[in-house]
C-alpha cells in the first residue's frame, strides 16, 4: 500500500458517511487503504459506515477494526498505525472531510522530495503558515531543522491536531511516535512535542485539503475537567523531563504556556500542588530564568513584562 488513512470512529453517525465519501472520491491513483477503528461509541456510526462501504463503488480498500471497549482516540490511532500496510499514514477524524485531491497532493510532495512528513492546509485557517515561508501559490520545501522545530512547537502557526499530515509509517515506528494512551484529551499536544524532535525535512502543501466538521458528541466539545487535569499534569511532567538541547527555548516556552493555562483554569487543587508544578518546571531552566519564573507567578506587579523578558531569555539561551 502507498497510503493508509486511519479514522477513529466514535459517536459520529451524522458525519461518517460524508467523511467516507470524501475518501472514496480521491483522485490519487496509487494503492490506498482506509482503516476505520470502531471505538465503541453509543450510536450506530460504524454500522452505517459498513453499509456505505458495501453499497458504494470505490477503489479504496476499507478495513474495519473493532476495539474491545472504548479506549479513546490515542489507542484507536495507535492500533491503526500498527495494523496499517501503507508506506505513509494519514489521520482523519470521522466528523471531518478531505478534498478530493488531498492524498494525491500530499503524496506527490512526499515522493518528490523523499520526505517523512508533509503538512496540508486546513480550510479557513488564515494564520496557518510558517511565518518565514509565506507563499500563496506554491508548495514549500523546508530543510532548516531550526525553523521546522520552532514552528511545529507553536500551535498558533500550525495546529497541533494530528490530522492532515502525511507521515511515513516507518518514521513513526523508528522513533516510537505513538499517541499517549494514558490521557484522553490533549493527546495531539503530546504527540506533536515528540514528533518535532525528529522531523528534519518537511513540505507544506499550500492548498486547503482538510475541512473540519463540528460534532458536539466529540471529546473536543465535551469538556471533562478531570480529563483536562490529568492531561495537563501529564504534559507538564513528561515535557519537563524530555526537553532536549536543540531549540531548547521553544520547548521551554511551550511548557510555560501549558503551565500558565493549567493554573489559570484551576487544574491544581491546592497552592502546594501549584507550587509543585512550578518548581518542577523551574528545575529544568537556568537560575536567572527560575528567578523570573517565580517573580511572574508570585508577584502581581509587571507580570506581562516579566513574562516577555522570560520568553526572550528562553530563546536567547537556546
Amino acid at each position: 500500500m502507498d497510503v493508509s488513512i486511519i479514522i477513529p470512529v466514535y459517536n459520529a453517525k451524522d458525519f461518517i458517511i460524508d467523511c467516507l465519501k470524501s475518501v472514496s472520491v480521491q483522485t490519487f491513483t496509487g494503492d490506498v487503504e482506509c482503516i476505520l477503528v470502531d471505538d465503541c461509541g453509543d450510536d450506530d456510526g460504524c454500522a452505517l459506515a459498513e453499509e456505505y462501504i458495501a453499497s458504494c463503488g470505490h477503489n479504496i480498500d476499507f478495513v474495519v477494526l473493532r476495539q474491545e471497549y472504548n479506549q479513546g482516540p490515542s489507542a484507536a490511532r495507535n492500533r491503526g498505525i500498527r495494523e496499517a500496510n501503507g508506506e505513509y499514514v494519514f489521520f482523519l477524524d470521522a466528523d471531518d472531510v478531505i478534498s478530493s485531491d488531498c492524498i494525491e497532493l500530499l503524496y506527490s510532495l512526499a515522493k518528490q522530495y523523499n520526505l517523512d512528513y508533509v503538512q496540508g492546509m486546513y480550510h479557513s485557517d488564515e494564520h496557518y503558515q510558517m511565518p518565514a515561508y509565506k507563499s500563496e501559490d506554491s508548495n514549500i520545501l523546508i530543510n532548516d531543522k531550526k525553523v521546522i522545530k520552532k514552528n511545529l512547537l507553536n500551535y498558533t502557526y500550525i495546529p497541533f491536531t494530528p490530522h492532515n499530515r502525511l507521515v511515513r509509517r516507518q518514521f513513526l515506528l523508528e522513533h516510537n511516535l505513538f499517541f499517549p494512551e494514558k490521557i484522553k484529551v490533549r493527546e495531539d499536544f503530546y504527540w506533536m512535542f515528540f514528533v518535532a524532535k525528529y522531523v528534519e525535512r518537511m513540505s507544506l502543501c499550500n492548498k486547503e485539503t482538510y475541512f473540519r466538521g463540528y460534532n458536539d458528541e466529540s471529546l473536543t466539545h465535551n469538556i471533562n475537567k478531570e480529563r483536562e487535569i490529568s492531561a495537563y499534569r501529564t504534559l507538564i511532567e513528561d515535557f519537563c523531563t524530555n526537553i532536549d538541547p536543540f531549540m531548547k527555548g521553544e520547548q521551554k516556552s511551550l511548557v510555560l504556556d501549558i503551565l500558565i493555562i493549567a493554573i489559570r483554569e484551576g487544574y491544581f487543587d491546592t497552592d502546594m500542588e501549584k507550587k509543585k508544578y512550578i518548581s518542577l518546571f523551574g528545575g529544568h531552566i537556568s537560575i536567572i530564568e527560575k528567578m523570573l519564573l517565580y517573580l511572574y507567578f508570585y508577584t502581581k506587579k509587571n507580570n506581562i513584562k516579566i513574562l516577555h523578558i522570560l520568553l526572550r531569555l528562553f530563546r536567547y539561551n537556546q
